[in-house]
């Protein structure tokens, strides 16, 4: 009689166990995505985005699961290059001057790669995609940006940008995308290169940005709104030297809804310049990597647990 009712409670014990394993597994779900005219879309259980490019702006909006209510709107304006008036790396609107025209980002045609995608037994892990763009431009006093076009007496140079967008299931409250610039020609040794974004809300699902972020403001390296923010990294990266970056900040003025963030890099020559931001969420209920361990461990104890109380009772 003894061994069938330790048996019986071995028995009790894996089916404990099985139980663990699949509350395991379901914390770990997998990343949606798809892309149809224009717009590419990504998903998690804590994210969604939409990616434009097509006749537009690189244009990211995204929400929170949790927060359905409001969607918060990114977009890549342009790129220019800007005296630094008081050399302390950051672009201050208002002060320093802009050298020639912008590079305007609506104007270039953006081609989508394609999705790949990272799979481990099964599960979508990691997707990833580029969009790129290639223009002549001429930013020299006098010359125009984009596909504006140029003076005829003027040499346009062509240049090229790619966004590689990553998401991960490990970090599924954000997605991180890389700049890669290259061709950019300097006008001064001394200039500035800017990268301009501007930030606005939404009711939710609601295309464009219409209003101004809720609570705007900047904290170290991340500029926070709503539930949404935006990080940036204080280097880059150009021929594997790392250079510096810094930020600042403008709220829209009249008409313009939202802020704009002024992302300035110390002048870099004629390398090919590497930046990494990141956009997210903050979620209630972000779980760390391991969590999957913890839970099936914490199962495993509370199987061996109710055993041996089992076990206890019986003698």
């Amino acid at each position: 009689m003894k061994g069938h009712t330790n048996t019986i409670l071995a028995l009790f014990a894996l089916a404990l166990m099985g139980m663990c394993i699949p509350l395991a597994a379901a914390q770990a779900s997998g990343i949606q995505y798809q892309y149809s005219t224009g717009i590419a879309t990504l998903e998690t259980d804590q994210i969604q985005v939409k990616i434009t490019g097509l006749g537009e702006v690189p244009h990211f909006q995204y929400w929170s699961p949790e927060v359905d209510t409001v969607d918060y709107h990114v977009m890549f304006v342009k790129l220019f290059e800007a005296n630094d008036t008081d050399s302390d790396g950051v672009f201050t609107n208002g002060t320093d001057t802009m050298v020639g025209p912008p590079f305007a980002l609506p104007t270039a045609d953006w081609a989508f790669s394609g999705f790949y995608a990272e799979e481990v037994d099964g599960n979508v892990t990691a997707v990833h995609f580029n969009l790129t763009a290639s223009d002549e431009f001429d930013p020299r006093p006098g010359g125009t940006g984009g596909a504006y076009g140029h003076l005829p007496d003027m040499d346009p140079f062509n240049v090229t940008i790619q966004l590689r967008v990553h998401i991960y299931v490990e970090s599924s409250y954000e997605l991180k995308f890389d700049v890669i610039l290259s061709g950019w020609q300097w006008t001064s040794d001394d200039s500035i290169l800017v990268m301009q974004f501007t930030v606005t809300q939404s009711a939710h699902g609601q295309n464009q940005g219409t209003s101004d972020p809720a609570g705007f403001y900047q904290e170290s390296t991340k500029f926070k709104f709503g539930n949404g923010y935006m990080q940036y990294n204080d280097t880059a990266l150009a021929a594997q030297n790392e250079i510096q970056v810094k930020a600042s900040h403008r709220a829209g003025t009249g008409l313009e809804a939202g802020e704009s963030i002024y992302l300035s890099f110390e002048n870099f020559g004629n390398d090919t310049l590497v930046y990494d931001p990141t956009l997210g969420v903050e979620v209630s209920s972000t779980l760390p990597p391991d969590t999957n361990t913890l839970v099936i461990v914490g199962g495993v104890m509370a199987a061996i647990i109710i055993v041996a109380v089992l076990i206890k009772v019986r003698k």
